[in-house]
Parts: C-alpha cells; structure tokens; sequence
C-alpha cells in the first residue's frame, strides 16, 4: 500500500513539473536509446550474414586445403620451387573414395571451365558462351525455372545444359519462348558440336549487363551456361584436373564437429605416406564467427562509450531531485510532525528517481529500436537501388537485441536507485522543526 501511495506521489510530482521531468530524463532517453541503436545494428548484421550464409548454403560447406610443408634447407637452396607436383594433389579419383567412404555425409563441389563455344541462334546468328563444368552445384539464388545441374545429370553423363535468360533471348530471338526441354547444337572449342538439352534457367545479373558497353547488342554478348563437369570431360576425352583447394558440402542431418573430423582422418590417411603434406578442413561457418567476434568487440566498445551519457543522465537526475526536496522542504516537514518515518521518505523519492529513470529508459528503448527499423528499411532500400543484382542474395534482418532491452530496463532502474538515494536520504535526514520553518 505504501508503494502504491509513493508510486501516485512520484507520478503526480512529475505531472506538476511537466517540462522539468522531460529535460531530465532527455539525458536517459539519449543514452538508452544509443546503446539500443548500437546493439540493434550489431544483432542485425550478426543475423543479416547468417541468414545470407544459409540463403546462399554457405552455412554447410567444409574448405579443404593442401599445404606443402617445407625444410629451412630446402628454402635456401638455388633449385626451391614451390610449385606442388599435380599427382600429389586432390585428385578425383580421391573424391570419389571419399564418397564412396562417406557418400551419405559430404557432397564434393567441383566446377571447371572449359573455355567459349559457339552457337547459332534459330535466325542463323552466331553468338559466343563461356562453358563451366560443374558436379554438383547449390541452387542458384537467381534460379527462374526448370532446375539445376544434378548428380545424377555426372553420373549418366546426360548432354543437360542450365542457360541463362541471356542465352534465351540469343538463341531463341524470343525470351517469350519456353525454353525447358529444348535441344540446342553448341560448337566446343575442340571443332566438335554437340547436343544438349536445356532444363533450367537462371537470370543474368544486372553486373554483368553493366559490364558492357551502354548500346551493347545481346548477341554481342557472352553469356554463361553451366553443363555436368563429367558429361563435358567425357566428350572432350579428359580428366579433373589436380587441386589444392576444395570446397565440401556437408549433410546438415550430422554434426559439423563430427564431419570435420570424419574429413580431417580421410584426408590425412590419404596422405599418410606423403609425409611433407598438410591438409587443413575448416567449416565456412568459422568465418562467420570470426566476423560474428569483431563485431560483438565493437558493439560492446561503442555501446560503452554511448552508454557514458547514462551518467550524465543520472547527475541531472540527482540534481534535479535536490531542487524537488528544496521546493518541497515544508511538505516533508509536515510528513514527519504527522509520524512519517524517515524510511518512507526515503522511499518516496526513491520511488519518484526510479520512475524518472524507467519512463526516461522505455522512451529511449522504444527510440533506439525506432531507430534500428528506420536504418534496416534505408539499408534494404539503399541495397535494391545501388546494387540490385545482389539483394536477391542479401537477406537483410533487423532484429533488436533482447538482452540488450533487458539490461536497458534494469541499468534504467539501477540509474534511479543509485542517484536517487542521495537526494532521498537528505530528505529523510531532515529535521520537521527546520522543514517546517522553511520558506
């Protein structure tokens, strides 16, 4: 009951002094609404770059890297060469141990290129491609229809091409035309042409028409299409080439821990008689933690730095409370002559500080997230317009931090205690004769 009656006291002195309680708590706003809209931009790029990274499937790659470890001696020597022997490094017939070993768990992501060819368009026009060979790629975020490259596309070496909608307006004159199923006659660089089939396309990103000339025809310009990496090796009588690097998909049904290690142990007993090896498998994951890291550091600087102005807000909280007690010096002499004890004094204004502080903090709260929206909508507008190939990719989020709410609301309230008591105990020290003498 007693709080009740302090917290009706806290909010009717508050009413009295409209404009005084607002310049007061402008100090708390500001602060509490900076740390909010720093907290806010770090969680929102933090959860932006992992929705990206799963959006794209970045989030379930392993990287594979070779390394050739070499003696000091060897360095120096005039005849060094760094260059690593090509049946030393990954080969594919080491890949396809590795699925066969582990062929429910990872997913090899090979890609080669096989330089340009020619086609003729249904109008007789000859136009240019740049030909990649893949295994088995991810989706393709600028899909259209139809589908992608598959395993199986390598395995049975189907003559399947994914084209662009470039390559539909050249070929076909037409981007009206359904081009799922369609057969197409393609010249490789070897003289050889060759059927294939189109089942699916993809769009062309606004970059690459930007990277033509303005007034550039689309025959005039090469587009890429993507073929199964084993049906191309077959028909130009080839094999993978060697690697240093290799990029991994992993099922996301198993434990990432338990797979890195699985593709740590297959890697090293397949260069466990070529000692001068190393091979290093990270998840792409550790970049994200790694960017996750810096800018948690630079959150909690800035936040610390903003959060400096809540003392300021609390030295105009205390002095603020000083005036009240001064201008309501006979009011709390009048109390204690009627028998209030100095604890509820004390309390009363406590009680009044505190709300000062919380009011100040829900409208900085409120502000800072306020804040947070305005600049994810400008980033998500300014993303579309500058680069607009990209924000397809860009999952942009904004996401305001709870615990960083949270903690706003209890520091709002510890700022209130902590400079409220001062003032509060003055007043509940005050002797009723010389308060009521007071003028």
């Amino acid at each position: 009951m007693q709080f009740t009656e302090n917290l009706r006291l806290a909010f009717a002195s508050l009413a009295a002094n409209k404009m005084r309680s607002l310049l007061t708590m402008l100090g708390i706003i500001i602060g509490i609404s900076s740390v909010i809209l720093i907290t806010t931009i770090g969680t929102s790029i933090q959860k932006t770059l992992s929705n990206t990274f799963n959006q794209i499937g970045a989030s379930n790659f392993f990287d594979v890297y070779l390394y050739q470890d070499y003696d000091y001696e060897d360095m120096m020597s005039d005849d060094f060469s760094d260059e690593m022997p090509e049946e030393d490094m990954f080969t594919r017939e080491m890949l396809d141990r590795l699925t066969e070993t582990y062929g429910d768990h990872f997913t090899p992501m090979l890609q080669q290129d096989f330089g340009n060819a020619t086609l003729r368009s249904v109008t007789n026009e000859e136009f240019s491609v740049m030909v990649t060979g893949e295994l088995s790629p991810v989706q393709d975020t600028l899909h259209l229809r139809g589908r992608t490259i598959t395993q199986r596309d390598n395995q049975e070496k189907i003559h399947a091409i994914y084209v662009s909608d470039l390559f539909v307006r050249q070929y076909f004159q037409d981007e009206t035309v359904d081009p799922i199923g369609q057969t197409v006659d393609m010249t490789l660089s070897n003289g050889s042409t060759i059927d294939f089939i189109i089942v699916g396309v993809c769009e062309t990103p606004e970059l690459m028409d930007k990277l033509y000339a303005p007034g550039t025809s689309d025959m005039e310009k090469t587009s890429n299409v993507t073929v199964p990496l084993d049906t191309m090796l077959d028909i130009l009588h080839q094999t993978q080439e060697p690697m240093m690097y290799l990029t991994i998909r992993w099922n996301t049904e198993y434990d990432p821990d338990m797979l890195q290690d699985e593709l740590q142990e297959f890697f090293e007993a397949e260069y466990a008689e070529k000692p001068g090896y190393q091979v290093i498998v990270q998840n792409e994951q550790i970049y994200l933690g790694m960017i996750n890291s810096v800018i948690n550091v630079i959150t909690i600087a800035i936040s610390i730095i903003a959060a400096i102005s809540l003392i300021v807000g609390g030295v105009g909280v205390m002095n603020i409370m000083l005036v009240s007690i001064t201008e309501r010096t006979k009011e709390i002499g009048i109390r204690k002559a009627l028998g209030a004890q100095n604890s509820a004094i004390r309390m009363q204004f406590v009680v009044e500080a505190i709300l000062i502080c919380l009011i100040g903090g829900i409208i900085g709260i409120i502000l800072g997230i306020a804040g947070g929206m305005i600049l994810g909508f400008t980033a998500k507008s300014l993303v579309t317009t500058i680069y607009p190939d990209y924000a397809q990719m860009i999952a942009i989020t904004v996401q305001p931090s709870v615990p960083a709410i949270l903690v706003a609301v209890g520091f709002s309230i510890l700022t209130g205690v902590f400079f409220g008591y001062y003032p509060a105990n003055k007043a509940a020290k005050m002797d009723p004769i010389d308060a009521l003498r007071y003028d």
